[in-house]
């Protein structure tokens, strides 16, 4: 679950809502996404991904939030918020979706993110295991495979084999 939930949560619901005041595209990714589709694990800070990191900041400030000179985030009730854009992790490919009142992005374009995370910094298996918990919870089978990346795909299926495999064992 998440840490403070509510308070993550809140912050994010804010921060969405403060983009969307400011006219700036975003939406939640990270843990905070991850929760909100399904799979229940711990975070303390909120990613958004923004399309124009000055529109974002500025919308941010209007919206009362604290720039934090010290790590480049922005926060609200001691609740970091991180701004992330295309030159770290690709665009998402679908449009946002709201889920308890937050922007994120979909399904598919955050499995997307965790696996590409996950397999190109090895230090980031904290998203292999997102993509795991998001098999899991979600029930996803080797037939979502088609909406992912085609580079991708291979390791989303070998991750779904493994937790079938898992779930075969524990029968």
């Amino acid at each position: 679950m998440l840490e403070g939930r509510g308070q993550v949560l809140e912050t994010a619901r804010e921060a969405t809502a403060a983009l969307r005041a400011g006219g700036a595209d975003g939406a939640v990714i990270g843990g905070v996404a991850v929760v909100l589709h399904g799979y229940v694990r711990t975070t303390s800070d909120v990613d958004l991904f923004v399309s124009d990191l000055d529109r974002a900041a500025t919308a941010l400030r209007s919206g009362g939030f604290a720039f934090r000179r010290k790590d480049r985030s922005f926060s609200r009730a001691e609740v970091p918020i991180h701004l992330v854009t295309d030159s770290t992790t690709p665009s998402p490919s679908r449009p946002f979706e709201t889920r308890e009142g937050i922007w994120t992005v979909a399904l598919v374009d955050l499995i997307n993110m965790k696996l590409r995370s996950g397999t190109e910094r090895l230090t980031r298996a904290i998203d292999l295991a997102d993509v795991i918990g998001l098999i899991r919870c979600r029930k996803l089978t080797a037939e979502f495979t088609k909406n992912l990346d085609k580079d991708l795909r291979s390791t989303f299926r070998k991750l779904v084999s493994a937790v079938a495999r898992e779930a075969g064992r524990r029968s």
